[in-house]
């Protein structure tokens, strides 16, 4: 995952060596059977809970524990940053499936999530965004993947017509 050093503008991470850092654990996990924390936290599901959802992760996939992380490296044409002190990249939706800004907490090994705007909660997503602020890490200071808990068909509006 490298979603915390890329640019808006260009596909290709400027930090060629932090890419290579966090393939060379995949390799050594994965190739050469050595157990480490080779990612960041993976979703593995959620429980509602009155008007909050817990997020659970894969358990190898926590490292140390989950933490509001910073990113290696940031853009310098970026508009926004993430946060140092609270967690960022997190939305939430009811049954009428509008997406709202959510608030997050870091509860052990999960992460708890809701809006004021939402009373029943059904749905999270994070860093579901072309170029998102998000801020949500292991330990060992690998970002989480993007993840969502729904499967509701996106509609995408029709091209514009061409003359």
């Amino acid at each position: 995952v490298t979603i915390d050093i890329g640019t808006g503008d260009n596909i290709y991470p400027p930090q060629k060596a932090v890419v290579a850092q966090r393939l060379s654990l995949l390799a050594r996990h994965i190739a050469y059977g050595q157990n480490l924390v080779c990612n960041g936290p993976l979703y593995e599901g959620m429980k509602i809970e009155g008007n909050k959802i817990q997020i659970n992760f894969e358990r190898d996939s926590i490292g140390g524990g989950l933490i509001i992380g910073t990113t290696p490296w940031e853009d310098p044409k970026a508009e926004a940053t993430a946060s140092k002190t609270e967690l960022q990249g997190f939305v939430v939706a009811g049954e009428d499936r509008q997406w709202v800004d959510a608030e997050a907490k870091i509860d052990r090994d999960s992460v708890v999530v809701s809006s004021p705007k939402v009373s029943h909660p059904i749905a999270v997503r994070y860093a579901w965004a072309q170029n998102p602020v998000c801020n949500l890490y292991n330990r060992e200071k690998l970002p989480a993947s993007p993840f969502r808990t729904d499967d509701w068909q996106e509609t995408v509006p029709p091209a514009p017509a061409t003359k």
